[in-house]
């Protein structure tokens, strides 16, 4: 795995901003609106060659009381898990192609002993506009965050050899801390809110908040430290898969605060103290792009855009609000299969699919069960290694985790 130069990561920042900018206005952020932009990109490491195969925008999250049971609404709509769940589907659907061999497709994985593995020469890069919510985002103010002013002035009396020039940088020493709106799980010890840099913990696992009620969501930093952990690819397809798949590059836009230290404490070590070692399965790369995503929040765009797009390059762009499909109409809203592509519902209908396709693969993770009879919470618990290594991780990493309700009992049937 090689580091990739500063030119390159800024073209492949640039990439993902003209693809959001060729998309069509439905579901975009308007004047005076903000978003997230987040992208997972494929590069051939021996071609060099790069494509954005899963895109995602927003900065939504539902309550806990919104929460379906059924899996057809989405709870959480910030745009890397949006990004990420696209890619979910793109993983279907090439593991698709490779169970059904047809020589116009092309998949990213060789089938070997039931179980796909993807090709040596593919890796994986995840761009977003900004660093994640949460632990991440919590850094110390630089002075060209608050003290434009103060910098100008002080090179104007540095000019003019005015004898207050010492007093005025003392102005530019750091006394603050940018802050984020998740919070510390209820369970834990929360932030003290003291003036300055004290006025949050670190290293926490943090919900996101939510218009209303908490919700259960973990903040985007907590969720990718968990895919460098144990994978991007979630539980059900692990149990697909000769190896989890991981994200080897994290690039993240400029014209937002960044901090190499925090990102790397979020990311990498957490709450492990100086004599722990937790060995990461594959330590990515960090780095911050020149390139600017337009969008982003600013005194010009205050208001956070409404809407999320999903875009899958095999075919798949979709807008959600409020964790729903946009566009359906009134007649079909009530039908499970009517929500959003990346519901939990319809990525467990991908994978049901995929199983009634593939016998053998079928045989020997479900036996002669009846897939339509196994609700949506039973099949993940099969997911023996992802669990394994998921239950190592939130131990002696996080620490603590977020506890929701085992409440996902929804099985695959036809016509739903």
């Amino acid at each position: 795995m090689t580091e990739f130069t500063k030119e390159f990561v800024d073209k492949i920042a640039l990439s993902c901003i003209q693809l959001y900018n060729t998309l069509p206005k439905i579901g975009k952020a308007v004047e005076g609106e903000w978003t997230v932009l987040s992208c997972i990109i494929q590069f051939d490491t021996v071609t060099k060659r790069y494509e954005v195969v899963s895109l995602g925008t927003g900065s939504k999250c539902i309550g806990a009381c919104k929460m379906s049971p059924e899996g057809d609404r989405v709870h959480d709509s910030h745009a890397e898990v949006f990004a990420r769940r696209g890619f979910m589907l793109y993983l279907y659907d090439n593991i698709e192609k490779a169970v059904v061999v047809k020589q116009d497709q092309e998949s990213i994985f060789r089938k070997e002993n039931d179980r796909f593995k993807i090709r040596d020469n593919l890796e994986f890069i995840f761009y977003s506009s900004q660093l994640p919510c949460g632990d991440a985002s919590i850094m110390p103010k630089t002075n060209e965050d608050d003290h434009g002013s103060v910098v100008c002035s002080l090179k104007r009396d540095a000019e003019g050899n005015n004898c207050d020039v010492e007093s005025k940088k003392i102005k530019l020493e750091t006394q603050d801390i940018h802050r984020t709106g998740a919070k510390c799980l209820p369970q834990n010890e929360q932030d003290p809110k003291e003036p300055g840099t004290n006025y949050h913990l670190l290293g926490r696992v943090r919900t996101k908040p939510g218009r209303g009620d908490r919700t259960l969501s973990v903040s985007c930093s907590d969720k990718m430290a968990r895919w460098i952990q144990v994978g991007i690819q979630g539980a059900l397809l692990d149990m697909l898969l000769m190896e989890p798949i991981y994200i080897k590059h994290f690039i993240f836009g400029a014209g937002a605060p960044y901090s190499q230290e925090s990102l790397t404490r979020a990311l990498l070590k957490r709450n492990l103290g100086d004599n722990d070692e937790l060995i990461i399965p594959c330590k990515p790369f960090l780095y911050n792009s020149t390139a600017i995503f337009h969008l982003m929040k600013s005194e010009r765009r205050s208001r956070p855009a409404p809407g999320s797009i999903v875009i899958v390059n095999c075919g798949i762009i979709e807008v959600g609000v409020q964790g729903k499909r946009l566009g359906v109409t009134k007649k079909r809203a009530h039908l499970k299969i009517s929500s959003l592509c990346i519901s939990k519902y319809n990525i467990y209908r991908r994978f049901v699919d995929l199983l009634q396709k593939d016998q053998n693969l079928k045989e020997r993770l479900v036996g002669e069960d009846d897939l339509t009879t196994i609700p949506y919470n039973e099949m993940k618990k099969k997911s023996q290694r992802y669990y394994e290594n998921w239950y190592r991780v939130r131990d002696s990493f996080f620490k603590s985790w977020t506890i929701k309700p085992d409440m996902w009992n929804f099985c695959i049937k036809p016509n739903t």
